[in-house]
């Protein structure tokens, strides 16, 4: 039963990203730290998933219908923060100047 029902919610999300439309995201990573991280990006109803490596700041382009992004720093000092601008408006955004410390932010 419980796998019918995880199986049901995850048809629904697909269902529900496959007709929404496409937004144009812009991920800024701000600060100026060195970091690793995951962005993930739902496009056409499939959900797609790379890992990134870079230094702040840095940004990248992605087109879909949700985007989620994790990014860590890779040392104990600096600032990193990351900013999820969709169709030119601010979303979503965090930033931690912690030691290691990690950012995320999600928006549809």
């Amino acid at each position: 039963m419980r796998r019918f029902l995880a199986t049901l919610c995850l048809l629904s999300l697909a269902g529900c990203a496959a007709i929404s439309p496409s937004s144009q995201f812009q991920i800024k990573v701000t600060g100026d730290a060195p970091f690793s991280g995951a962005i993930m990006v739902v496009r056409d109803g499939k959900s797609e998933q790379r890992s990134v490596d870079g230094h702040a700041p840095t940004s990248y382009s992605e087109q879909g219908t949700l985007v989620s992004v994790s990014f860590q720093k890779k040392q104990a000092g600096g600032t990193l923060g990351v900013e999820l601008i969709k169709d030119g408006q601010t979303a979503a955004s965090q930033t931690t100047t912690a030691e290691y410390g990690v950012v995320t932010a999600a928006t549809q």
